[in-house]
């Protein structure tokens, strides 16, 4: 997995660079807590932002003459010059529909496009008894447990009987001040489907015994562990139980897909001449799919395209005169 604190990838393929990430595969040892603060300052300040809103169409009136129409749960309609679709992936292929008229190319690429179940456990401990004494992360790289990977297990057949594969961070793998007694587990696919199922209707400690019955067969694996190291919390996501999420994570390339990088492209270029857009990971530079990074630049790059098909004048290109643009998501 390379040093969890940013590897450079200087094998990388060449035709997967893009400028815009600098070659640099990071991992961020905190979260995107004051990055979405600066990004959101100046549209919560100059925007005018529809909280606790359900979008439930998005139509284009008479091929693009008319402003775009987006109706929301309440039946209210507004009128916009351009709207810019950030819905998940996962939710576009449960909803297709709601969005009128979707051109047959980008209905063929949303039901082509694959759309994955990764979910985040993270289980904090008092101590990182799985580090040797005195281990220090930046000198003893060596020697620091930052990954682990559970191929097949077959020793927890009472909570495993499919043997899922599991893997795990360990944030006591950063450097200081970011060193965590945590570690982070993924799980995939239906494993993911059970855990999130499971979990839904449990709160507290109900919801903690249940978690720490499943993955204790794996962290007590690891070298150090004794009973007075049993976990202080957990913290689990639950995208499989998200609808406007479209029960899922993100896109990904399975088995079958046959065109996948035209479908990609077809969802990225959206209807301009319907004045309406997609933005999201699903639509990011090949680079940036899957990734936060990639749902903002695709983000950043729709906007340009969006201002550039404007006059600096303010009207478009027929004369008309422009009046706002909203953001679906």
């Amino acid at each position: 997995m390379g040093d969890l604190r940013g590897s450079y990838r200087a094998q990388q393929d060449q035709r997967w660079k893009d400028p815009f990430y600098r070659e640099f595969d990071c991992f961020i040892p905190t979260n995107y807590k004051k990055i979405i603060a600066s990004v959101f300052s100046i549209p919560l300040a100059q925007a005018c932002i529809h909280f606790d809103t359900t979008v439930t169409s998005v139509e284009a009136l008479e091929d693009g003459q008319l402003p775009v129409c987006v109706t929301t749960s309440d039946g209210k309609k507004q009128y916009f010059d351009d709207v810019v679709v950030t819905i998940p992936l996962g939710w576009l292929k449960q909803h297709k529909d709601s969005i009128r008229p979707l051109s047959p190319r980008i209905t063929s690429a949303i039901e082509s496009m694959s759309f994955g179940r990764l979910e985040k456990v993270l289980i904090e401990f008092p101590v990182a008894f799985w580090e040797s004494a005195g281990t220090d992360a930046e000198s003893c790289a060596d020697d620091t447990i930052s990954f682990v990977h559970w191929l097949s297990p077959s020793y927890a057949t009472s909570t495993n009987p499919r043997k899922w594969r599991l893997e795990c961070v360990s944030f006591h793998a950063f450097p200081e001040p970011y060193q965590r007694n945590i570690l982070l587990f993924y799980t995939f696919g239906d494993c993911s489907t059970h855990i999130t199922s499971s979990i839904r209707d449990l709160q507290g400690k109900a919801r903690d015994h249940w978690l720490q019955d499943f993955f204790e067969p794996y962290y007590s694996r690891l070298p150090g562990y004794a009973e007075t190291c049993a976990p202080l919390r957990f913290l689990a996501t639950e995208w499989c139980n998200d609808e406007f999420a479209g029960h899922g994570s993100y896109s990904n390339f399975q088995v079958g897909m046959t065109d996948a990088a035209r479908d990609v492209e077809a969802i990225r270029h959206g209807m301009p001449e319907r004045h309406i857009y997609f933005a999201g990971e699903h639509t990011a530079p090949f680079d940036g799919l899957g990734t936060v990074a990639g749902a903002y630049t695709s983000g950043e790059q729709i906007a340009e395209r969006i201002v550039g098909s404007k006059q600096i004048s303010g009207t478009t290109a027929d004369g008309s005169v422009v009046r706002n643009s909203a953001i679906v998501r």
